[in-house]
């Protein structure tokens, strides 16, 4: 066999958890430079081998953890991996991505990535270390919050060096937003990856090893690291995060009107000030830096309540979503209580973007009678009510109560509570809740989430070499940001670059606005291709495309790109009063599709497929019932 390109550890562990068998895979370097790793690979993997009527809960179900052929290579934030499996709240693809250590580990442990398939009959956790790898039982586990979890592995296994990868409560208990937490607060969590571990019974994945990442030529790479850095410094992102964290964002989004507030009813949040990421740096105590593994940003702090009724309390520094979720989108004006909503959140397993819409939801119908105290157990649903909302986190991990309705996700709760409900309900046609921003007036991003395969959104914020001239600015001009045409070429040319962000294995912090021609030739040195910035977009949209074809496999159509009415319909206060994206959507899809080369009705065309190599697929789609 040819030696394996730069990059790679060179093998894949298969799981198979019904007969608790463990195999070591290779693959070829024709499949590994066309499908790079991360994203684009665990899709090719979820493609290949799950079937059209296969649901997220069965055990045909795969379940990938996959690194990027620059994770671990000290690139910067080369930390990134990819969960993908068919997740519980669309039952379409769910691809999700998180820093920290576990990535690097699993390379340095001997593996590029874990196909887990079938379902444990007891729950187990998995051990990868040293290109072995050990399934161990997990009995002991079972009920643990995440940081406990972390904290019993670390202590059981005794390796300094150890990353774990592990659901809470939520996906023990199969809430269909529950999210896979690696190394405490880095999060898995779009479209509930956590449900789909929790129903394989597999608790946790700890991995650790000392294998270095083969690097073809180390001086080329060292100088495109440096440069690189350079230009992630002087980024919007390298500004914001060395001054506030993500939080550096949050009076920013209030000022153009996208702060998502009372879920939707309204753009004013006075109180935005104090929740600015430097002013939760100035006044809370710091306790170290957190940085994830090959990272200068400055992101990440343990942080510690310094009063009150958590007073000693070690909590991480919150992301920009989480405290918006806890904050302003269900009129929380306490930062205290807001912090602690988003570390409880956390430790019970759960993804903050849903729980935002559900709460949100929650609150706006418990105002309006839709629910009442009698629904809710006793609790009172008020808008700001903290301590409520704390009860509420619980009763949803445990699926207790008004929390069973909770957990099913904001397009069921809407069903279930009915009238009015689904009108009030943030989500996308798809079945999942959109990121935690106010994005109705700004076509761009409602294009984004809408027409968006994945479940989440890819890291495409930046050049896409020559693809992208014009169009590009327009996303950030309002006027120009709400045209059809605008909105949807900007996607179907970004979201190549962002799933092939997502595939090389590094964070978007420290990749966006950075030069597409700097990360591949950053490709190139690792793995001795000539890998160019065409070919890395190629791979991109070839990721696009085989996305939307495993969707259109289960299931789906037209109808799914779209949108809920509350995302429709124009705010009524506010910099962004009266502005609707709702009279350009179906103009705006169908623009995405002719700039992406698929039909009207959203399936690839067959010349498409042909020139990204995908000519397989055309077969697959021809089939009737699968998108024709």
């Amino acid at each position: 066999m040819v030696a394996k390109p730069g990059g790679y550890a060179g093998k894949i562990l298969r799981v198979d958890l019904t007969n608790e068998r463990l195999t070591d895979e290779r693959m070829d370097e024709a499949t590994l430079r066309k499908y790079i790793g991360g994203t684009a690979l665990g899709v090719k993997i979820l493609y290949d081998e799950v079937p059209g009527g296969i649901e997220w809960s069965d055990p045909g179900n795969r379940l990938v953890f996959a690194t990027g052929v620059l994770t671990g290579t000290g690139a910067p934030g080369s930390s990134n991996f990819t969960v993908a499996t068919k997740g519980p709240l669309t039952n379409f693809l769910s691809c999700s991505q998180a820093n920290g250590f576990f990535g690097p580990r699993l390379k340095f442990a001997g593996y590029d990535a874990i196909v887990i398939q079938g379902a444990a009959k007891r729950w187990v956790y998995l051990y990868v270390h040293g290109g072995v790898a050990e399934l161990r039982d997990a009995a002991h586990l079972v009920g643990k919050d995440t940081w406990e979890t972390d904290e019993m592995l670390s202590k059981e296994i005794g390796e300094p060096q150890l990353s774990v990868s592990c659901i809470g409560p939520a996906g023990e208990n199969l809430v269909k937003h529950a999210a896979i937490f690696c190394d405490r607060g880095h999060v898995c969590s779009s479209n509930g990856p956590g449900a789909v571990m929790g129903s394989k019974k597999l608790k946790a994945i700890a991995a650790c090893g000392k294998s270095p990442v083969p690097i073809n030529d180390t001086p080329t790479f060292k100088a495109l690291v440096e440069d690189w850095w350079k230009q992630a410094h002087e980024s919007l992102w390298g500004v914001l995060l060395d001054k506030g964290g993500t939080c550096g964002q949050y009076s920013l989004q209030a000022g153009v009107g996208m702060l998502p507030v009372k879920n939707y009813q309204t753009n004013i949040f006075p109180d935005h000030p104090k929740f600015s990421g430097e002013s939760l740096r100035a006044n809370y105590k710091l306790l170290k830096r957190t940085p994830c593994y090959a990272c200068r940003l400055n992101h990440l702090h343990d942080m510690e309540f310094a009063s009150g009724p958590h007073k000693g309390e070690v909590f991480e520094e919150p992301e920009y979503e989480a405290l918006a979720a806890f904050s302003s989108m269900i009129a929380n004006t306490d930062v205290d209580a807001a912090l602690w909503l988003v570390h409880l959140n956390d430790r019970l397993g759960m993804d903050a973007k849903e729980q935002a819409a559900l709460l949100g939801l929650a609150m706006e119908c418990y105002e309006k009678g839709l629910i009442t105290k009698e629904d809710t157990d006793g609790v009172e649903l008020t808008w700001g009510n903290a301590q409520a909302v704390e009860t509420m986190l619980h009763k949803t991990a445990t699926r207790h109560g008004f929390g069973d309705i909770l957990a099913e996700g904001v397009v069921r709760a809407a069903q279930r509570i009915g009238g009015d409900a689904p009108r009030f309900a943030v989500y996308t046609h798809k079945g999942n809740a959109p990121h935690v921003v106010d994005i109705r007036t700004n076509l761009a991003s409602v294009a984004a989430v809408g027409l968006s395969d994945s479940g989440s959104i890819p890291a495409g914020i930046g050049d896409v070499g020559e693809y992208l001239p014009k169009v590009r600015a327009s996303l950030f001009d309002p006027p120009r940001a709400i045209s059809a045409e605008a909105a949807a070429k900007g996607k179907a040319i970004v979201s190549r670059r962002g799933v092939l962000t997502d595939s090389l294995g590094v964070c978007m912090f420290t990749s966006s606005w950075v030069r597409l021609e700097t990360m591949c030739d950053a490709v190139s040195a690792v793995t001795g291709w000539d890998f160019s910035w065409r070919e890395g977009a190629e791979v991109g949209e070839r990721s696009l495309n085989l996305q939307r074809a495993f969707n259109l496999k289960h299931g789906y159509s037209r109808d799914h790109d779209s949108v809920s009415p509350r995302i429709k319909e124009a705010p009524r206060d506010g910099p962004a009063e009266g502005m609707s994206v709702a009279s350009d959507w179906e103009k705006t899809v169908d623009c995405y599709y002719e700039a992406m080369g698929w039909d009207k009705e959203g399936k690839p065309l067959p010349e498409t497929l042909k020139r990204l190599g995908l000519e397989s697929v055309i077969q697959d789609l021809s089939v009737k019932g699968t998108g024709g």
